[in-house]
Order: structure tokens, then sequence, then C-alpha cells
């Protein structure tokens, strides 16, 4: 087995690749990238149990292929080889089914492969019809979704985001059951899905999709999610069990509405949170008492406290309100938005707000407050 390939795409494709490595397994093979030569085609492949990925090269100016073969290569020694390596090619042979040799420029590697018989077997191939995204659209959902979701397995339906399609609309919904996240998006008419697509899986996959409007192919079938992205595959299971009915969540009355400027909330909260981080309690308060601002404040028992006035971008009339929220879970919802003006719907000191952008009212944040009063 021998092949030589461009030092610049062989590095995007194995870190691309690398998303399906494992980190912590038993199976030290589950660490390895496998590696696949035909006459034609290069096939570089990972898998975690959780996911899989697959990406294709065809022989080309930049992929030469010489020798047919198949190995396991250690993944992260490889990755950091050809990381470092300053040669434009690099140049890999194996030998023996067992010693792998990666030269670049001056450099000359020497690695022990892993045996290849125990790399486990991914089917790849597809049946159903595909269910189409544009790949800067995905990335934006995944972004602005996916960090609600819980880390937790104790509700193991949680740490997935649920995908739901009819009548043309797509819902997708993260919630931790302390936040929530809800993007809506637009979609062939004839498409119908209820699914929850684990956000670890969903995540990996946005760090390889580009900002490029490439179209995305999803595919749902036995048991799993298949996305199609240019020449690679990624594959993950999907999460059983029927996702919680989050529509009642949202209030259908509210007391009033702040419009801010999102850049200078997003300031003011992150300086307000200096001193609460060292009590642990990452709680940022807001009180309002004038027409047109908002007092943000935050304190520490042992340090002290810190005050600020932020401008509202509407009047209000007569509101005596205050509200405490987790300063985390804050930044994480504003952080979501693209836009520069959001407003804040409030219920109630201790019941849920709503965040939405001015703007466009595709994404929507729900936060629960914490008390505090």
């Amino acid at each position: 087995m021998k092949f030589t390939i461009d030092r610049d795409l062989l590095l995007t494709t194995i870190s691309n690749v690398s998303r399906g490595l494992s980190q912590k397994t038993p199976m030290p093979v589950l660490t390895g990238i496998q590696i696949d030569v035909k006459e034609d085609k290069i096939t570089f492949v990972t898998t975690n149990k959780e996911i899989a990925i697959k990406i294709e090269l065809e022989k080309s100016d930049k992929v030469k292929l010489y020798d047919e073969g198949s190995c396991v290569v250690p993944g992260k020694y490889f990755i950091d080889i050809v990381r470092k390596v300053e040669g434009k090619e690099v140049e890999f042979t194996l030998f023996e089914e067992s010693t792998i040799q990666i030269i670049s420029d001056r450099s000359d590697f020497t690695l022990i492969a892993y045996d290849k018989t125990n790399f486990p077997t991914t089917n790849f191939n597809v049946t159903t019809e595909p269910i189409l995204f544009d790949s800067k659209e995905l990335k934006q959902i995944i972004r602005q979704t996916s960090f609600a979701c819980a880390t937790s397995e104790t509700r193991i339906v949680l740490t997935s985001l649920n995908f739901k399609a009819q009548n043309g609309t797509l819902e997708i919904t993260a919630t931790d059951s302390f936040r929530l996240a809800k993007k809506t998006s637009k979609l062939d008419e004839t498409v119908d899905i209820l699914v929850n697509v684990p956000s670890k899986a969903l995540e990996e996959l946005g760090k390889i999709l580009e900002d490029d409007s490439t179209f995305v192919k999803m595919y749902l079938e036995n048991s799993k999610a298949v996305f199609e992205y240019k020449n690679i595959i990624f594959i993950t299971r999907l999460v059983e069990g029927n996702y919680p009915n989050t529509s009642s969540l949202f209030p259908k009355e509210t007391l009033f509405e702040a419009v801010f400027n999102r850049i200078e909330l997003v300031n003011a909260v992150d300086r307000a949170s200096l001193f609460s981080n060292l009590d642990n309690l990452n709680i940022v308060k807001f009180y309002f008492s004038n027409s047109n601002k908002v007092e943000i404040s935050s304190n520490s028992s042992e340090i002290g406290k810190v005050v600020e006035d932020i401008n509202l971008l509407n009047t209000l009339d007569n509101v005596d309100f205050q509200i405490a929220f987790s300063t985390k879970y804050l930044l994480d919802a504003l952080k979501s938005f693209d836009s520069d003006r959001i407003s804040f719907s409030f219920t109630g000191e201790i019941k849920p707000t709503i965040i939405k952008s001015v703007d466009d009212d595709s994404l929507v944040q729900l936060l629960l407050p914490v008390r505090v009063f």
C-alpha cells in the first residue's frame, strides 16, 4: 500500500474525519483512522460507535495512488505528524501489514499500525430519499440550538435536538428543562419527520460544515441519521424516546417587553458576572424602574458589587420589576442571535422569559429565571 497526497489536502481530510475518533475507549483501534486505497480512490474512515465518518478522495494530481491496500493508523499521531511536517506532499507506505512509513521533505516517521481486523464495519449505504439543507443554514441551526441540550444522560432524550417537520415547516428544539432554544425553518411540504438527533454528534458535524451554501443531504433510516456533504458521509445514531411537548412552555400573555442592543447587553452582562463567578452563583440581576434604562447588577459577599445602567431601545410605562438569570445561560442565549436588536418578553419574576430578535422571529430562546428575591 502506497500513496502520495498534497499535505494541505491531507490535513483537511484527516482533521475532518478525526471528529469520529474515540477519546476514551478500551478498544485502541477506535482511536485510529482506517485508510483504504483502491485503484482510483482513497477512503478514510473513523468511528467511535456513536458516530462514523467516511471521506473519499479521487485519484488526481494532488492524490497519487500507487499500490492498493488498507490499514488503521493511530489517529492522533498521524494528524500531529501531518500538521507539523513542512513538505508540500506526504508519502505514505505500508510495509508487511504493520509498519507505516510517512515521509515529507526531510522528515521520516515510522508508526505501528493497529490490527485492522478489529476495526468495526460500518454500513454507509442509504436507500431512503434525502432531506436537503443548505450547509450554511444547517451550521447556523446547530450553533443556535445545540448549547441548550442537557449534558447529563439522566434523561437521555434531552441530550438530543428534536427535528419535527410537517406542512413545509421544520422546527428544531433543544432544552435541558431550565432553558429552551427553538429554530424554525422552511422545508419541502412533502417532508414529514419526527426524530431526535444527538447534540454532540451535530456539534461535530457543525465543525465540518463550511459557510459555502453547499447542499447537505440528510437520510433517516434504521435508527440512524446519515448526512452527506461534498465527499463526506457522517452517520449518527438517533435517540429513542418521546421528546417533551414544549409548546405549552411559551406564555401567551406577557407583562411588558424590553428591547436591547444585543452587543451592549452581552458586554454589560459579561462585566456584571466578574464577581458572581467567585461565589459560584453566576447570577446577574435586572432591575427596571426607569422608562428607558435597566440596572444590571451582581455582587459577591467577599469581594464587592457591580452595578451598570443600560439604555433600552424602547420606552416603558410605569414598570417596577426585577428578575435574575444564570449568567452562563443568559450569555449562551444572547450569543446565539446574529441581529443587533433583541427583545425580552417578561411574564413574571419567577416565570419564563422569552428572548427574540426584533428583525427575525425564526429563533426563540426561553429562559427560566433564578429565584433570588
